[in-house]
């Protein structure tokens, strides 16, 4: 008899102890589980991030391009407006010659 009831005692020490780790797995489970959704947050969160950003550089992308065309305008004024007070200065160096 006493065999028996050893058997029973260890079997129910068992039985508590897959009790317990049953338990700490159900709530290391939750634990994960919010930290997954957590991170498919932050994932959805940086994705919407970055589309912004790319949308940023590619507006950059054209003002600078635009700028640039503005720039090659502006420096074709000024090249022509240097050129027309060289001219009057060689018309005038031609008047003081004379």
């Amino acid at each position: 008899m006493d065999l028996v009831a050893e058997h029973l005692q260890k079997l129910e020490e068992k039985i508590k102890q897959l009790a317990e780790d049953h338990q700490k797995n159900v709530t290391e489970k939750d634990l994960l589980i919010k930290q997954s959704v957590i991170q498919k947050r932050t994932i959805e969160e940086q994705n919407i991030e970055i589309e912004n950003l790319k949308k940023q550089v590619q507006a950059l992308k054209i003002a600078k391009s635009v700028e640039s065309v503005q720039s090659n305008e502006e420096t074709g004024k000024v090249k022509e407006k240097i050129q027309d007070l060289v001219r009057e200065i060689d018309r005038c160096i031609e008047l003081l010659n004379k």
